[in-house]
């Protein structure tokens, strides 16, 4: 996943120089695209755009262009190459959503869950045959490690928890990010599925990805029905006082833990957030994309 909160990072990730024209822009999103080896239709393209535009301009200078076509519903450029496993990895990320559908509902009935969303490549559109379902979960305060025990229970125990990864649980009171592209791309193409205040909030705070991604809109929710399916031990969870000596135990241990065996500077474990990014992955695209743009004429 994708965001660093504001009060534990040093400088911005911005771009260095904004966009000119509806041509750049486009294909500065496509050489961001590339590193995933995925392809957009219009509607995300548009969405990616780091210049306000409607789709029937973007559409026409498209259409206006030498290195660019639609085909099959994908915007493609003859600057990078086509991914032959696309429409597969599509399938993928499909059939990886639904088989999650189960537990995201049993998530999705918790009270303590203000909002839920489907995070990283299976948003995005694709995913690999042994990949996992990334979420984002954003929990009352006081319960984000009693709802991350769930989630991690599920997981592992729930016959179809196993592509579930609950790699971001954040408290609904500490919601604001550091500005940056990735973190801005990663936030837009997130796929709702509870939204009880925690997602609003999330876009709320964060308001400047508007400036930096002006067309794009949260994408609609996924509709999943909720579902019983909690273990016994989390009735105990629940309980006025019993519930918080838990979380504050449960909290400080796994803190300590995990913290301990952290290699990670883009991990956070805090009382209100636990961000188990342990493969610097936000570092290693921002450096990518930036060899990937310098190679382009």
């Amino acid at each position: 996943m994708f965001l660093n909160l504001t009060r534990m990072v040093g400088p911005l990730h911005m771009p260095r120089a904004p966009v000119e024209n509806i041509g750049e822009a486009i294909d500065e999103v496509l050489d961001w695209a590339s590193m995933f080896d995925h392809h957009l239709g219009v509607s995300d393209l548009l969405r990616h755009l780091r210049i306000e535009c409607s789709e029937q301009a973007l559409l026409e200078v498209i259409k206006d262009s030498p290195c660019l076509r639609i085909d099959e519903g994908m915007v493609v450029s003859t600057k990078h190459t086509r991914n032959p496993n696309f429409a597969e990895q599509q399938r993928m990320a499909k059939e990886h959503l639904h088989d999650t559908g189960l537990v995201l509902g049993i998530l999705a009935a918790c009270p303590y869950v203000t909002g839920l969303s489907i995070t990283g490549s299976v948003a995005a559109g694709m995913n690999r045959k042994d990949g996992d379902v990334d979420v984002l979960i954003i929990t009352k305060p006081g319960w984000v490690w009693r709802v991350r025990a769930l989630a991690i229970y599920l997981s592992h125990k729930h016959p179809k928890g196993a592509l579930l990864c609950p790699n971001m649980v954040m408290s609904q009171d500490t919601l604001e990010f550091t500005p940056s592209l990735y973190s801005a791309r990663e936030m837009m193409q997130m796929i709702p599925v509870k939204d009880t205040g925690g997602l609003a909030h999330l876009y709320e705070v964060n308001h400047w990805v508007c400036d930096v991604l002006p067309n794009a809109k949260p994408k609609p929710r996924l509709l999943v029905q909720d579902e019983r399916g909690n273990p016994w031990w989390w009735r105990v969870m629940t309980l006025p006082l019993l519930g918080s000596l838990i979380e504050r135990w449960e909290s400080s241990r796994r803190i300590k833990q995990l913290t301990v065996a952290s290699g990670s500077s883009e991990a956070i474990y805090t009382k209100s957030v636990c961000r188990g990014h342990e493969h610097e992955h936000k570092q290693r695209i921002e450096a990518t994309y930036a060899h990937v743009r310098e190679a382009m004429p």
